[in-house]
C-alpha cells in the first residue's frame, strides 16, 4: 500500500483533508498486519459433541418398550409411528401385521394398543406403509377384528398417500380383545361396508 498521502487525496481540501490526513498517518505508524500464524492459517476442523436426545414424556419411552417385544413376538416387520404431537399414548402392547397374496409383498402394518379408560374404550395407533394410493371414488381400507367364526368387527377407514409413505391414524374401540383374535385390514370398494372386502393385511 503506498504511502504518499498527496497521491491518494490529491483532490479533496479544507478540513476533511485534514482529517484523512491524520486517519493516514495513525494507520502508517501501525504498521502492517501481522502474518497468520500456522494453526491460524490452517485451522483444526470444530470440536464435536454427542447429543443425546430425550423422549418427552415417559408414554413414549413405554411404548418403544411395547414395540421392542412386539418385534420378538412377531418376527419383526413391525411400524411404530408416532404423531410428534405430544399426546402419545402408553402401548400396552404392539401388533404386527403382514401382506397377504392380495397385497404387495412390502406392505405391512403395527397396530400400538393403549390402556383401556373407566368406561371400557380404548385407543391404537394403526400404522401402515406399502399400500397403494386408492383412485376409485368411495373406496377406503378398513380395520377390522376378527373374532373367530363368530364375528368380525369394524374398527376404522383410513386411505393412504402411497406405498412410499407411512400412514398413522388413531381410532378409539371398545371391543374385547381374547387370544385367537385376529386384526385384518382389507379394501372396501364401494358400497360394501358390513362385510370385510379384499383382505390385505391379517396378523
Amino acid at each position: 500500500m503506498t504511502r504518499d498521502f498527496d497521491e491518494l487525496v490529491d483532490d479533496v481540501e479544507g478540513e476533511e483533508r485534514e482529517r484523512l490526513r491524520r486517519v493516514h498517518d495513525l494507520l502508517v505508524a501501525a504498521g502492517p498486519l501481522p502474518e497468520l500464524t500456522q494453526k491460524l492459517e490452517h485451522p483444526s476442523a470444530p470440536p464435536t459433541a454427542d447429543i443425546v436426545f430425550f423422549p418427552k414424556r415417559r408414554h413414549a419411552a413405554a411404548a418403544v418398550a411395547a414395540a421392542a417385544i412386539a418385534a420378538a413376538a412377531f418376527g419383526g416387520g413391525y411400524l411404530v409411528g408416532h404423531s410428534g404431537g405430544g399426546d402419545e399414548f402408553a402401548a400396552q402392547g404392539v401388533v404386527s401385521l403382514q401382506s397377504t397374496v392380495n397385497a404387495p409383498e412390502t406392505a405391512r402394518a403395527s397396530i400400538e394398543l393403549g390402556e383401556r379408560d373407566a368406561a371400557g374404550n380404548f385407543q391404537m395407533a394403526v400404522t401402515v406403509a406399502g399400500l397403494p394410493k386408492l383412485k376409485r371414488r368411495f373406496s377406503y381400507y378398513r380395520l377390522w377384528l376378527k373374532k373367530g367364526e363368530r364375528a368380525t368387527l369394524p374398527c376404522g377407514d383410513f386411505v393412504v398417500e402411497g406405498p412410499e409413505k407411512r400412514t398413522t391414524v388413531r381410532f378409539t374401540v371398545s371391543y374385547k380383545v381374547d387370544p385367537g383374535d385376529r386384526w385384518i385390514v382389507a379394501y372396501q370398494p364401494p358400497g360394501e361396508h358390513e362385510e370385510p372386502g379384499r383382505i390385505l393385511l391379517s396378523t
